[in-house]
């Protein structure tokens, strides 16, 4: 019997990681923004959502299975299997996704301190320090991070259930509550499902791990789906407590649906803190884990060259430059913008993953896991995801095209530098 090496991740801190940024802020605060944009129907645009999500998550488990030596998730896919080019395309859209998420959910967290009458002037400084922070755990190793993660993902875990069960015990089934259905027809389904697509993109961290993992090509992927299994049932758990609580007319997009869900059925004090002090730990974790993901992602990009070597000696380093970008991303000023930019990286490389799998099964790359339902789950992947894209709308993909363009850019520059001092070299 072997032993598991004392340095790897085990199973349940590979999940806890990944779902340390999958149960996030986004469930606590975006349930209600989903509600205003389909009505009651915000139940089946997260249900279409987890369908997405779960054909992403059996590609990168195939593909985490096939590569257990990358570190770098969909952009190492992306690279192994479709070129340079096309990966350092995808890793950089990931990275800007990384830290830009990052400094945005940092920011919930001082916002959620400073509505306890703290200073406003210490809105920017504690989002600073928490990044500081939660990257100098990060420093200390992956299993020293995932013992955090394993705290706060159970935490969350415990609020959500705890809301769910005292607004389905304190509620009085309401029909109208439910009605109309659908008020806003395929477009506001289509709609919600876009925005509750973001509470779920965080099960790519944990491709990112697999290297770190004990057994990880055959870990990992049980990790992806499980994350996604635990989280999904969540969620759709959440959004029918929130619709039994109150007439979904309600909720408008208040950054708060659970506490005024809470307060309209009168739940007692203690459940009000326990939710609240849950949305308050999800930042911590979602942080921590986009920290953990952008700063193997960069290290993973610099060891394959694609940017200086520098970059990747070591994982204080690349932990260090996710950190001083997300603490710059603090200060910029269209955040709006660049979130619509984020967004469209995300849904972008989850389009190519499974574009991505098709070509390993033409190149017959062996594997522990291998996707059910071939090629069909891989057809509903990039439907799915291209009818996300669509739904996000001209801004995003103008926005999308151009930071592409200024990737390439970047790409060809580095590339041209690199050739040049070879040719010195000799």
């Amino acid at each position: 019997m072997r032993n598991s090496s004392p340095k790897k991740l085990n199973f349940s801190q590979c999940l806890a990681i990944g779902l340390g940024n999958i149960i996030g802020a986004g469930i606590f605060v975006l349930a209600g923004t989903t509600i205003d944009a389909a009505g009651p129907s915000a139940i089946l645009a997260f249900i279409l959502t987890a369908i997405l999500a779960t054909t992403v998550g059996l590609n990168s488990a195939e593909l985490s299975s096939k590569f257990p030596k990358v570190e770098g998730g969909v952009y190492s896919f992306a690279k192994v299997i479709l070129g340079d080019t096309v990966g350092f395309l995808v890793g950089f859209l990931r990275l800007i996704s990384y830290a830009i998420s990052g400094s945005a959910v940092a920011l919930g967290f001082s916002g959620y301190l400073v509505a306890f009458n703290l200073p406003i002037f210490l809105y920017y400084p504690i989002a600073a320090v928490l990044i500081v922070i939660l990257g100098l755990i990060e420093m200390h190793g992956l299993r020293f991070t995932a013992k955090f993660e394993q705290i706060f993902v159970a935490f969350n875990i415990i609020g959500l259930v705890i809301f769910s069960l005292v607004a389905i015990l304190y509620s009085h089934y309401n029909p109208n509550n439910f009605y109309p259905f659908a008020p806003y027809g395929l477009n506001g389904i289509l709609q919600a499902s876009a925005i509750a697509f973001f509470a779920y993109s965080g099960f790519n961290t944990i491709a990112t791990l697999t290297p770190d993992v004990e057994n990880g090509e055959k870990v990992v992927p049980k990790a992806i789906i499980a994350s996604l299994f635990i989280s999904s049932s969540l969620y759709i758990l959440v959004i029918v407590s929130l619709l039994l609580a109150m007439n979904w007319g309600f909720y408008g997009l208040q950054s708060n649906p659970l506490s005024i869900a809470l307060s309209s059925i009168h739940a007692p004090y203690w459940v009000v803190l326990i939710v609240g002090l849950s949305a308050l730990t999800s930042t911590l974790s979602v942080t921590l884990s986009l920290i953990v993901a952008g700063s193997r992602t960069l290290k993973q990009m610099a060891t394959d060259a694609l940017l200086p070597n520098y970059l990747g000696r070591n994982n204080k380093i690349s932990t260090a430059i996710i950190i001083f970008i997300m603490l710059l991303s603090l200060f910029l000023g269209n955040v709006e913008s660049i979130a619509l930019v984020a967004n469209f990286g995300v849904i972008f490389s989850y389009l190519l993953s499974g574009i991505e799998v098709f070509f390993a099964r033409r190149r017959k790359i062996k594997s522990t896991f291998n996707s059910p339902g071939y090629p069909a789950i891989q057809i509903l992947s990039i439907a799915l995801s291209s009818l996300m894209l669509i739904v996000l709308g001209n801004l995003s993909l103008e926005l999308g095209i151009l930071t592409l363009i200024a990737g390439l850019i970047i790409h060809v520059i580095h590339e041209e530098i690199k050739s040049n001092r070879k040719i010195l070299n000799k």
